[in-house]
């Protein structure tokens, strides 16, 4: 703990995306992931388990909104949901009956990985413990 402050856990995300409304759809039908909060316009909050994701309708195509074009050398890449070791081929079966391509499960040792993107190209990846 630092001078008596720590965090408890992570909030939120933000994602970028093309059409929040057809996002939401995708997440909900993909990932099961519902509406927390919506405000008008946006952001929508959506999530599960206590792990959330804040949908904002990028004003460009690829952007994250930024009124300039800078980017920092190092970005955050994509969101882990995580699953148990038992529900992850289930994970792989809804993905394909999704038409959702992915690549996996990756053996990494202590954990099993799933990659895959959301329509509008966010890297997601659902991992499980061993």
């Amino acid at each position: 703990m630092i001078s008596g402050f720590a965090v408890e856990r992570i909030d939120h995300v933000e994602v970028f995306v093309r059409d929040v409304e057809a996002a939401l759809e995708w997440y909900a039908r993909v990932l099961g992931l519902s509406v927390a909060f919506r405000w008008d316009p946006e952001p929508v909050l959506i999530g599960a388990g206590g792990t959330m994701l804040a949908l904002f309708r990028a004003q460009r195509p690829g952007t994250d909104n930024r009124d300039d074009d800078s980017r920092p050398p190092i970005r955050w890449r994509r969101v882990a949901w995580r699953t148990t070791f038992d529900n992850l081929d289930f994970a792989c079966r809804h993905l394909s009956d999704q038409g959702v391509p992915f690549k996996g499960p990756i053996d990494h040792g202590m954990a099993r990985s799933i990659y895959f993107q959301d329509p509008d190209g966010n890297p997601l990846e659902i991992t499980a413990y061993v």
